[in-house]
């Protein structure tokens, strides 16, 4: 079974998750959050040690941060949502480091470490990767490196950014991938970066990026995004 939360922005109850079992057909399952942190966007869910897990930017008028919350049940009941006193960055990743080292990646290409109960940061955040850039004369909104998105396979782990901006002209956002043998680097950038993007205003679908990389049913891999 698959699920999947959705940006709610302003909207109370918030992060309405929804879940399928073919990728076509989906049901609500039910709101992660209940209590106003201000508007929200870019969630990460995940399973780790028996729980789901749900890291969120927020912003208000006055700060941004990135909140988490948990359930047994992803049906829950949810947690009141914890403050990790993470302003300065976006789009958090969950991912766990074969020795256990819980880390959320984050936009511009940084990470931070995470305390084992996943409820606090344990360290400084660090810069580990350097996105691959476009070429100067394609129009973008700007570089804006957001939206990482991790998974292991086949001895490699494989990093999913987004590039370009996601409010700017069609052609702005877009996919990139780079692998490393650790979470420590050093990341290899694909050699056909960007594998996804919207080339004109002509095409059907426009600002194609936020990806994330999962294995569907019968071990087929897929992307959704923006």
């Amino acid at each position: 079974r698959w699920y999947v939360p959705f940006s709610s922005f302003d909207a109370y109850p918030g992060l309405l998750i929804w879940q399928s079992d073919d990728l076509v057909n989906w049901q609500p399952v039910g709101p992660a959050l209940t209590q106003p942190i201000g508007s929200v966007w870019a969630p990460d869910l995940t399973h780790h040690d028996g729980r789901f897990w749900m890291y969120i930017p927020a912003r208000t008028a006055t700060r941004r941060s990135i909140w988490v919350t948990h359930a047994a049940r992803i049906e829950g009941p949810w947690s009141a949502p914890v403050d990790l006193g993470l302003h300065d960055h976006i789009d958090p990743a969950h991912v766990v480091r074969e020795d256990g080292q819980r880390f959320l990646f984050l936009s511009n290409g940084d990470r931070v470490p995470l305390a084992a109960d996943g409820l606090s940061v344990s360290g400084p955040d660090e810069h580990v990767y350097d996105p691959w850039r476009y070429p100067e004369d394609w129009v973008v909104e700007s570089f804006a490196p957001e939206g990482p998105k991790l998974v292991k396979r086949g001895g490699w782990w494989y990093m999913v950014t987004a590039v370009g901006g996601t409010a700017g002209p069609p052609t702005g956002h877009m996919v990139i991938v780079a692998r490393s043998r650790t979470l420590d680097g050093p990341w290899e950038d694909h050699p056909k970066n960007p594998i996804i993007r919207t080339v004109s205003a002509r095409e059907k679908w426009w600002s194609r990026g936020h990806a994330t990389l999962f294995e569907g049913p019968g071990g087929q891999w897929w992307m959704m995004y923006h």
